[in-house]
């Protein structure tokens, strides 16, 4: 079972997909570590199509003292 990260690169001025993680919670740090390098995330994508919402991304960047921008749906 895999993760995935949505975000969009500023840089590239498109849409990338991380590479895959075993857990939601890698998702997660992978996606704290993207943000932090202007990445805007849009969706963390799980099996069987599920998607950490937005709620619980933000509250998951909150508790590390990183705000993040809001999370755009697909």
């Amino acid at each position: 079972m895999s993760w995935h990260v949505r975000y969009f690169s500023p840089s590239l001025h498109t849409e990338l997909q991380s590479l895959e993680f075993s857990t939601q919670d890698e998702a997660l740090a992978a996606a704290f570590e993207i943000a932090r390098d202007e990445g805007r995330i849009t969706a963390i994508e799980g099996p069987d199509g599920d998607i950490a919402g937005p709620d619980k991304i933000e509250v998951w960047f909150r508790e590390r003292g990183l705000v993040l921008p809001p999370v755009r749906p697909r």
